[in-house]
């Protein structure tokens, strides 16, 4: 007698497809984000956090179009395969899942740094770097992950259910705390909001914050739910609800953290280091917490080192794996990775390729901040598909899918040029290398050039040329011309797509 399997496959509900996206972006990032962008911008800095919220929003709203059209998994990488083709989309799709592969590294760091601060040790960090023994600890904790997301999304679900609910708690209650202790002094750490040495920061160090200060990084867990789109129930409805929900919830509580750690930093420490641009806590929270004799919160905050980041970084382990296999089955990578579990419906190939290529990242990187901008850089070039997308399947939405393009080629230009030179050569070097491939296979050199030259030959004009408008003027350019109704067609016959999988999603929806 044969069994029915797909009866057994269980679905994320809207609660858990919100929960899960507010997990990933409630990560490592809260631990240091307030810090960093009281340094890079002062008062600023909430300005930075509503461009944050408000860039991804528009992100996730492009996504969603897609995925009501395309509901499979994987398909935050997959987006602008599924619009133009998979030649097209390759430059996307390897930036979107290197940097949530790699977000799994920083978040495995971010638990080891904060215990080495805990413990008031150099055996675990020294000179800002993890020691062997440090990379060993990050690489059990990355272990952990593996384990959560072999069985499937159900697992996953409830224990991110658990999970969700102790990281949301862990930040609203450090930031009643340290409201509480700034009144304590008397002013409520007012006079930290009007320093003179605010006066040397202006508007545009908000958007220089958004990259510089980890803001996209701490927010991207948005597209998540994107990720795992075939595995939650009505993703049309509810990707959409879940993205916007998510983003809220977390504006707010990142919104609450900045006041608190600005107010409650004590004036006199921060007179004594130059303003918000001299702070230097290697934790930032738990440092300051442990300065301000709060050691109930201390210890929160170190249990909460482990609980926050683990939450994302076993939550991007199962979306990066998803996005592997989507490249798989657009045919960017071997296709024996696309082998679904046929008990749990994912590819534990996938997770297993995912799993060992962080674990050679971790090991071989410093720090979490060393990996931060490169990984916030990769994921903006990756959000750049979305708005792409929206207008190749959408036309009547290209005049929002160019302000949304136009906006992240500006985010783009805050990198540093080093940064940004590193991401060009590594992303040619894939496409060269993926190109020579197609070639042999078949597909003709000048198809691949149309394909691929035009987003590429931008990300390096934008290297090039350091220049607002030309960013504006030719990110517009691009843009309608990736859109146009022609191009888009003939993409779309050019390289014939197998929609075997869309179909059997659609068909059990």
């Amino acid at each position: 007698m044969e069994i029915d399997l797909s009866k057994k496959r269980s679905k994320a509900s809207l609660f858990s497809a919100t929960l899960l996206s507010a997990t990933c972006m409630v990560g490592s990032g809260w631990l240091f984000s307030a810090q960093l962008s009281a340094r890079a911008a002062g008062n600023w800095s909430f300005l930075a956090y509503f461009l944050s919220a408000v860039i991804v929003a528009a992100v996730g709203m492009c996504l969603s179009k897609v995925v009501g059209v395309y509901p499979v998994r994987g398909a935050t990488a997959r987006s602008s395969s599924l619009s133009h083709n998979s030649l097209f989309g390759m430059p996307f799709a390897f930036a979107n899942w290197f940097g949530i592969m790699v977000t799994v590294a920083t978040e495995a760091q971010a638990t080891t740094q904060y215990l080495s601060a805990a413990i008031g040790s150099d055996y675990l960090m020294q000179n800002s770097s993890l020691t062997y023994a440090g990379k060993s600890l990050a690489l059990m904790i990355l272990f952990l992950y593996l384990m959560i997301n072999y069985y499937g999304i159900k697992v996953l679900a409830r224990v991110n259910n658990v999970v969700s609910v102790l990281k949301i708690f862990t930040p609203i209650f450090t930031i009643l705390v340290l409201i509480i202790a700034a009144f304590h002094e008397g002013t409520g750490g007012t006079q930290n909001f009007y320093l003179t040495t605010n006066s040397e920061f202006t508007p545009s160090d908000a958007i220089g914050a958004i990259i510089g200060a980890g803001l996209i990084y701490s927010f991207n867990g948005f597209q998540t739910s994107v990720a795992y789109a075939s595995e939650i129930e009505n993703p049309k409805r509810n990707v959409p609800i879940s993205i916007i929900t998510s983003i809220g919830i977390v504006l707010v509580l990142y919104l609450g953290l900045q006041y608190a750690f600005m107010a409650s930093v004590p004036h006199e420490i921060l007179l004594m280091k130059g303003g918000w641009s001299g702070m230097n806590f290697s934790s930032p929270l738990l440092n300051l917490s442990m300065l301000l004799g709060l050691n109930f919160l201390a210890i929160l905050l170190l249990a909460d080192s482990v609980i926050s980041p683990s939450g994302t970084g076993y939550a991007y382990l199962g979306a990066s794996s998803r996005m592997l296999y989507g490249m798989a089955k657009e045919k960017q990578v071997p296709g024996f990775i696309a082998k679904l579990d046929p008990i749990y419906n994912f590819s534990k190939r996938s997770m297993l390729i995912n799993f060992f290529l962080v674990a050679i990242v971790l090991w071989n990187a410093k720090n979490w901040s060393c990996l931060m901008i490169v990984v916030t850089g990769y994921h903006t070039i990756g959000y750049m598909a979305a708005p792409v997308s929206m207008g190749g399947i959408f036309p009547k939405y290209r005049p929002f899918g160019i302000v949304v393009f136009i906006i992240l080629g500006l985010v783009m230009n805050t990198i540093s040029s080093s940064h940004l030179l590193a991401m060009n050569l590594s992303l040619t070097t894939v496409m060269a290398i993926y190109s020579s491939i197609q070639n042999r296979i078949g597909i003709s050199l000048s198809k691949i050039l149309y394909f691929n030259c035009p987003f590429l030959l931008y990300l390096w004009i934008i290297y090039l040329v350091d220049n607002v408008w030309i960013t504006v003027i030719i990110s517009a350019i691009v843009y309608v011309s990736l859109t146009n109704k022609r191009y888009v067609s003939f993409c779309r016959t050019s390289i014939a797509r197998n929609d075997t999988e869309l179909d059997e999603q659609r068909a059990t929806q």
